[in-house]
């Protein structure tokens, strides 16, 4: 289909300028052909539809054209061209797929190594520069404050839950030798216990059964953010997550995931934080994000585990100031920032809280 990837298909762009040139040379042959005098009132309907028209493809056409050539925004599931196109700009992975520098398995005479683990949230999702990521700031204040020399790994990747993580956390921990995990928990951490239905996949953005969406950006756009949040669920994400830590089956399989990652750590001797970040938007009546963060809380704490809930960091602001869009609720450069400052105040700022 000649030239696929960063620009879409060639084929496809030919055809869209095709069909808006066509339009216009019909419609001006319509004027040329049909004399003024015949049918007037039927003229004049006809020039007003096809001008119309004109005017739609010529519309739809500049759309495409800034869609597929200018545009680079993320959205909430990753699905669309444009966000792909971030994907491919933006972001770049090392050899274990994690979107930070080249890791060394020996680690540095001296060095305190930490690794931050999560989710899309902790990769920093839609940051264009990863130094704007919670964990890289509080990688460069440890450079700033002199305390000690610090690697901060970035353990993370859209999607990951539990379950996720803990695989990740008995893949790097030993060969890396960390000397501290920083777990980044997010309230769908769950979402992999929670039943996957017809209407409901918490990672998967239902596809178009009926139209190619890859054929044109301005299509894609379209219907991954208008007619596919529609499909994607009947009952609101936060009541499903509400739902979930309200399942005694359900909360007790995650008690048993985050013990192991209690003690993994425990048996190799590394310092576990847990810093429990908050949605700044999420849909729903029934989620109680007080509620969630403290049941979560009290889990770490009874078993003697540091932690910090973050929600008191975004207390007050406007919503709207801390995400990327309103397409994609993810947190924003700004956000990153108070989330270093509520996990630095918690656990860092003062000496006797820091690790040794």
């Amino acid at each position: 289909m000649w030239a696929s990837g960063y620009y879409g298909y060639l084929v496809y762009w030919l055809i869209w300028c095709g069909l808006t040139a066509s339009v216009w040379i019909h419609t001006s042959f319509l004027f040329k052909a049909w004399p003024s005098n015949r049918k007037p009132r039927l003229r004049l309907v006809a020039g007003n539809l096809a001008l119309g028209l004109c005017l739609l493809a010529t519309f739809a056409l500049t759309a495409e054209a800034y869609l597929r050539f200018v545009s680079v925004s993320t959205d909430v599931m990753g699905a669309t061209l444009t966000c792909k196109r971030w994907q491919a700009t933006y972001t770049s992975v090392n050899s274990l797929y994690c979107r930070d520098k080249e890791w060394e398995q020996e680690r540095p005479p001296g060095t305190y190594r930490m690794a931050f683990v999560g989710d899309s949230f902790v990769y920093g999702w839609g940051i264009n520069r990863v130094e704007n990521r919670f964990s890289d700031i509080i990688q460069e204040r440890f450079h700033k404050t002199q305390i000690k020399r610090v690697e901060a790994m970035n353990v993370a990747w859209g999607g990951w839950d539990t379950q996720d993580q803990l695989k990740a956390i008995r893949k790097y921990l030993e060969p890396y030798n960390i000397d501290e995990l920083v777990l980044c928990y997010l309230p769908n951490d769950i979402h992999n216990l929670i039943p996957v239905t017809a209407d409901f996949h918490p990672d998967t953005a239902p596809k178009s059964v009926y139209l190619n969406t890859e054929s044109s950006f301005l299509l894609d756009w379209v219907y991954h953010r208008v007619i596919a949040l529609r499909l994607l669920e009947t009952t609101p994400y936060g009541d499903r997550l509400a739902e979930a830590y309200s399942d005694e089956e359900i909360w007790t399989k995650q008690e048993r995931l985050l013990g192991e990652i209690i003690n993994i750590c425990r048996q190799r001797n590394i310092k576990l934080r847990v810093a429990i970040l908050p949605f700044i938007v999420i849909s729903g009546e029934s989620y109680d994000a007080a509620k969630v963060h403290g049941q979560v809380a009290n889990f770490f704490e009874e078993n003697g585990v540091p932690v910090v809930d973050l929600r008191s960091t975004i207390a007050g602001k406007p919503p709207g100031s801390l995400i990327l869009s309103w397409q994609d609720p993810h947190p924003n450069e700004e956000a990153n920032r108070l989330f270093a400052d509520g996990i630095w105040n918690a656990f860092y700022a003062q000496p006797h809280k820091a690790a040794p």
